[in-house]
């Protein structure tokens, strides 16, 4: 696919929303409580009266929304947690899994000396009407199916949904002045992921997290050298959002 048909494919159907008012961010929490919640379970929801899922991580969080133009729905979300310059200590997601610090060697390799300059692709969720495929009912996010990438299935066409999102945290940390991302995420989506040129490393040991997850690094000197031309043009296309 020409890097031309995947931008105007995407903007025909897509748009990424910056989570930036109260009332975006309850939007993208009303999406995680659909999602983790009632959809796959993976949450308590009696813990979330107000039906929206938050945690420790939202106030170092920097939230974007994926909207759906045909109808005018949220359809999907993303966070990028941020290590926060007040308490470099504060850790990370995944840090919290594997309970230990990046730091501390377990996560190899080890994280920047700068902590500030790290950050973890978090909380992607996409809701069931547009995870409907085999395999999705079980997944918050949708399949990276690299042959749907000829798929005319009426605005589904892949892999926008998924890559769309990963895209837009990378370029909340591109604009952020990131040196790297962290991410957890089941090992097969990230060979997706490094199939379109996103290149994580993998950087933990799988743990049982909701199936089988691992760690994966990101690194932003390697990032978009390593995008081919279709998904470097999506991610030009993406940046200037959060340049803002």
């Amino acid at each position: 696919m020409e890097p031309r048909d995947v931008v105007r494919d995407f903007d025909t159907y897509f748009e990424i929303v910056p989570a930036t008012t109260d009332a975006l961010r309850d939007e993208v929490y009303g999406i995680r409580y659909r999602v983790y919640a009632e959809e796959l379970g993976w949450e308590n929801a009696h813990q979330f009266p107000a039906h929206r899922e938050q945690d420790e991580y939202d106030h170092r969080s920097v939230h974007c929304l994926l909207r759906h133009r045909g109808s005018n729905e949220y359809m999907g979300c993303v966070r990028l947690v941020m290590v926060d310059a007040g308490d470099p200590g504060a850790l990370l997601p995944i840090e919290s899994a594997y309970g230990r610090s990046l730091n501390e060697g377990g996560l190899q390799p080890s994280a920047l000396a700068d902590r500030t300059a790290c950050g973890e692709i978090s909380r992607v969720a996409v809701v069931s009407n547009f995870r409907r495929r085999s395999g999705e009912q079980n997944s918050p996010l949708t399949t990276i199916d690299v042959d749907a990438l000829n798929d005319s299935e009426g605005g589904r066409r892949f892999p926008h949904i998924a890559l769309g999102l990963y895209l837009a945290a990378a370029a909340i940390g591109v604009s952020r002045g990131l040196n790297a991302v962290y991410a957890l995420m089941e090992p097969k989506l990230a060979r997706r992921l490094r199939m379109f040129g996103m290149r994580f490393e993998q950087v933990t040991d799988p743990i049982e997290h909701h199936g089988l997850r691992a760690g994966y690094k990101l690194s932003r000197d390697t990032f978009e050298e390593g995008l081919p031309p279709p998904m470097k043009a999506l991610f030009d296309f993406i940046r200037p959002i959060f340049l803002n």
